[in-house]
């Protein structure tokens, strides 16, 4: 059975099952860290390496499950679209950030509206109607494995409580063997992101002694380890690798006072003014993900998305309608109070990964409000109301939406900023039209790296003119970008220890990455801690093969 992305309670239980090592005794690991841990833990449930890729939906399936979610065909369609022919590690972290793992408290609910007599049991029965007829449909075979599990069945009846307390204990528990294999197996964990390669010293609390503010070559490298510093695990493992680069760079404090980062809940206007030549140009909005953070308030109590009156007649409530009026302005794009195909299937593809053909619009048309051929924001509100209906009520499709849009289940803006561009030009009359970005695609890494090859610092690897390492700085980031020119792929491990007041989008200080032949690929963006204090960014890239 499908079950809509619940709360983070399920995580944070398995966060429990690790093991102590002495590391984590004298160092506890932080969120992100413990969050790497487990993508990776169900990442090497399915695949032998962090390094190996995702090439079909049974394997982003599995992959999701093994990470504690139960996903619906209506989410794996939205990750895996019909032009996506592989996702990698990285892809299944994102996915993973977005699609909250099942808990205790919102399967009970699932299973607690077919609970007639409210003793904990569900007749087969009803049962079966249940897993046939609503949500993502199971085949009969599916149903009888559950049906025959004996420990959740008997005389005819579904015993779910312990149904659900079965579910999350094998999760858990399969979560903890995992965990358990990676702390013992060091080849495993020399292949994952992110990980401490072993022989790696614990991280020491005191200062480190603050790099040069230029690039480290290999004599200040033999010229820091003569004097002994065995705080320095960067410069302890690079002699195990076959070539290494460093760069260095420091940040000055920044002098605005009154400037801040953007935050999602706060109102900014950028603008960019220059001269363009006759032509299509491209404008890609982006975050580089360094400051994004997770939601330190849990939600306690899902909104209410529908309700019946004395009749029986269903209606959305009057919090869900105000957010589907959000939503609509912000899928309305060219601000004409309507919805064409076009921007419908903006939203569609963001949702469920699918379009909306002619046929079905002309469809929507006849039974829905519109106005010149598009649909109007009452119109909208029905088509969500007839979803709810042909759910018998049922609003867990109806989350999938809202969740793909960025609410959390208190219905909050968490996890998306929407933003308005404005074109102006003295001499003509621009016209500006927005372009989907298939999600997991690499359009826009592939923007990025055209941008930073063509404006950032080169550095070839010594030894292997193939391998480029290009760095580019900003005023309030710097991006590095790994390009393979041979013919074979390569595996850059990557280490920050040494950088000081920075912060990466990966959320590790040391961690993996696999370049494709003849590819290039984004392999960090980093910002300052504080940007109130000088910051340096200090990072050795070493080849292991």
């Amino acid at each position: 059975m499908a079950i809509s992305p619940g709360s983070d309670a399920a995580f944070s239980s398995q966060n429990s099952t690790l093991s102590e090592s002495p590391r984590t005794k004298k160092f506890p690991l932080t969120e992100e860290e413990i969050f790497y841990m487990n993508c990776r833990a169900a990442y090497l449930s399915v695949f032998k390496s962090s390094l190996e890729n995702i090439i079909s939906k049974d394997q982003l399936y599995l992959a999701l499950q093994h990470a504690g979610r139960n996903p619906s065909q209506k989410t794996i369609n939205k990750y895996w679209t019909p032009q996506t022919a592989k996702l990698n590690f990285d892809d299944f972290c994102i996915i993973l950030r977005k699609e909250k793992p099942v808990s205790k408290a919102e399967l009970l609910k699932s299973f607690k509206q077919l609970d007639v007599n409210d003793d904990g049991f569900i007749l087969h029965t009803d049962l079966y109607k249940l897993l046939t007829k609503r949500g993502e449909k199971m085949t009969l075979e599916e149903i009888n494995a559950i049906i025959n599990l004996a420990d959740v069945n008997a005389d005819g009846k579904f015993d779910y409580i312990k149904f659900c307390k079965l579910y999350m204990t094998t999760n858990e528990q399969c979560l903890k063997t995992t965990l358990e294999k990676l702390e013992v197996d060091s080849k495993l964990r020399r292949q994952q992101f992110g990980s401490y390669i072993e022989g790696f010293p614990e991280r020491d609390p005191s200062p480190r002694p603050k790099p040069s503010p230029r690039i480290v070559r290999k004599t200040d490298q033999e010229t820091f380890s003569n004097k002994g510093d065995t705080r320095s695990p960067l410069l302890a493992t690079t002699r195990k690798f076959k070539t290494s680069v460093s760069f260095t760079i420091t940040m000055g404090a920044n002098s605005n006072r009154n400037s801040k980062l953007t935050e999602p809940n706060s109102i900014k206007v950028f603008g960019w003014t220059g001269e363009l030549g006759p032509g299509i140009y491209w404008l890609i909005p982006f975050t580089t993900g360094c400051r994004l953070r997770k939601e330190i308030q849990p939600i306690t109590e899902e909104a209410q998305l529908v309700h019946r009156d004395e009749t029986g007649e269903l209606f959305l409530t009057k919090e869900f309608r105000s957010t589907l009026s959000d939503i609509f302005e912000v899928i309305d794009l060219d601000g004409n109070g309507l919805l064409s195909l076009e921007e419908y299937n903006f939203f569609e593809l963001r949702t469920s990964g699918e379009k909306c053909d002619e046929d079905a619009w002309a469809v929507c048309r006849e039974n829905f409000d519109t106005k010149k051929n598009e649909l109007t924001r009452q119109g909208f509100m029905d088509l969500n109301l007839m979803e709810a209906n042909d759910r018998e009520g049922d609003p867990r499709d109806l989350w999938v939406t809202l969740l793909s849009m960025g609410y959390n289940k208190a219905l909050e803006l968490t996890e998306a900023c929407p933003f308005v561009i404005d074109v102006y030009a003295d001499k003509c009359k621009p016209r500006i039209k927005a372009a989907h970005m298939e999600p997991c695609s690499g359009q826009l890494e592939k923007a990025v790296c055209k941008s930073v090859l063509s404006k950032g610092d080169a550095k070839v690897m010594d030894g292997k003119e193939n391998v480029i390492v290009h760095t580019h700085k900003c005023d309030t980031w710097i991006t590095s970008v790994i390009e393979n020119k041979s013919d074979d792929k390569v595996i850059i491990h990557i280490n920050n220890e040494l950088s000081k007041n920075c912060i990466n989008n990966r959320g590790l200080n040391i961690f993996a990455v696999e370049v494709a032949p003849k590819s290039t690929m984004v392999c960090q963006h980093v910002m300052p801690l504080n940007e109130r204090q000088e910051w340096i960014y200090y990072c050795v890239y070493s080849l292991i093969s």
